[in-house]
């Protein structure tokens, strides 16, 4: 009987682990967070409450959260704060699947957001293939403007 529980235990913790998502950023709690980012979220968006923090580098901050059932991040660095807004792959404008499929056939859509930073908004399009990975952006009619470094 132990052995079966023994398994049963294993098994959950392995299909608990394969179904989490594994973010290139650190987690961090809010305490670690600096003050000014923490302050300026709080001015942003005061109605959210649950906010998970990331850490990119000792300057660079995301904080994710859900607004109106959306999945939302804003990118908190010393130059600038930016806010992407997470874009389900079937809610992509059509004029960006057909330069994709146009112009990168052999690359996979990996996520699309739409980006407010420095008060442009647009769409940025992430895609990669085996070799490499690029984004896109595109103004929000559709339209190409460029590969962002």
């Amino acid at each position: 009987m132990k052995k079966y529980v023994l398994i049963f235990a294993l098994a959950g913790v392995m299909f608990a682990c394969t179904g989490t998502k594994k973010s290139a950023y650190k987690s961090v709690d809010a305490r670690d967070v600096p003050e000014r980012y923490i302050n300026d979220f709080t001015k942003r968006r005061p109605e959210v409450k649950d906010v998970r923090w990331e850490m990119a580098d000792s300057t660079t901050y995301f904080a994710n959260f859900q607004s109106n059932g959306n999945d939302c991040i804003i990118k908190f660095t010393k130059n600038s704060t930016g806010i992407y807004y997470v874009i389900p792959n079937e809610y992509i404008p059509t004029d960006i699947t057909d330069y994709l499929r146009d112009n990168y056939a052999n690359y996979k859509l990996q996520k699309a957001y739409i980006t407010d930073i420095k008060n442009v908004k647009c769409y940025e399009i992430h895609i990669a293939n085996k070799t490499e990975s690029k984004k896109l952006q595109f103004d929000l009619q559709g339209n190409f403007n460029k590969v962002i470094e």
